[in-house]
């Protein structure tokens, strides 16, 4: 028999916008073979679900609030074009698709005479569609989840206060959500120090850790054509090593074959949710081992 604290762990959930869907199958799965999540840590949307299973501690609920949100008039008539420019990187990657659906004068207009395209209160009425308003001490489970800070260049680990705010700052993608005040920090999109939190987590919890990676897949790719591939090519290798970094120091590793599901893909919920599961349940038995 298992003794019940060697079924309870602690999360670190990474960025990865619609790949970061398949946390809830992850979630699932935890939830479904009783093994309990103690505490957890979030990137992006990862914090997303974090802060929702901390709050709701059920995923089958954090399921049927995405589903809800995704089938709602709010994200059809909104949500959907905020999601389309917000490929991060991806959207870069083919900006004529961007072009022709949101304007080149006003993209470009927008993005040369302010911090980003969008407001961060366009993600912010987002998260209310999820959330309510809360605060952190108003979790069933512990939860931080990291921000970027554009001043220092240090990553900000939020706790305190309230959570949708720093769910915001958490998720502002640079030059597309504005950046978050929050003192003297300028914040944006903790995916920038660290695609998944597993420094914050082993900081802040005491436990073992299970780290979620969502991050899109490193393939052999066509040999770059102009500098901005080569740019852009580049970045994506130092993420990928830079998370692996991350990785090494947590106890367990899950990865859902999410491939290089595109970060505004939203409609493969049920894809994204399946390859968690998926995922969680080839683990389970180093989980309880």
């Amino acid at each position: 028999m298992f003794r019940k604290k060697d079924r309870e762990f602690v999360l670190a959930l990474g960025g990865g916008g619609a790949r970061g869907l398949a946390h809830i199958g992850v979630l699932k799965v935890l939830q479904r073979e009783g093994i309990k999540v103690k505490a957890l840590a979030g990137t992006s949307m990862g914090a997303v679900v974090g802060a929702m299973f901390a709050y709701y501690d059920d995923a089958i609920q954090v399921e049927e609030l995405f589903r809800k949100f995704l089938s709602s008039k709010f994200h059809e008539t909104f949500g959907r074009t905020f999601f389309l420019l917000s490929e991060n990187p991806d959207t870069f990657m083919e900006p004529n698709k961007t072009i022709r659906r949101l304007g080149r004068g006003y993209v470009y207009l927008k993005a040369a005479s302010s911090s980003a395209v969008f407001s961060r209160e366009i993600l912010s009425d987002t998260l209310h569609c999820l959330l309510p308003d809360l605060h952190f001490s108003d979790l069933r489970l512990p939860f931080i989840c990291v921000a970027t800070d554009l001043v220092t260049g240090k990553e900000v680990v939020l706790r305190r206060g309230k959570v949708i705010p720093a769910l915001v700052a958490s998720s502002c993608i640079p030059g597309i959500v504005e950046p978050v005040k929050i003192g003297s920090s300028l914040l944006v999109d903790g995916s920038t120090t660290s695609t998944v939190p597993v420094t914050a987590a082993r900081a802040a919890f005491e436990g073992k850790l299970i780290a979620v990676d969502v991050t899109m897949e490193l393939k052999r790719d066509n040999e770059p054509e102009s500098a901005f591939e080569v740019a852009m090519r580049a970045g994506e290798i130092t993420n990928f090593h830079h998370t692996q970094v991350l990785l090494s120091q947590a106890d367990f590793r899950i990865r859902p074959a999410v491939g290089r599901t595109n970060w505004a893909n939203f409609d493969r919920l049920d894809e994204m949710i399946r390859a968690g599961e998926l995922a969680a349940k080839k683990s389970i038995l180093r989980l309880i081992d």
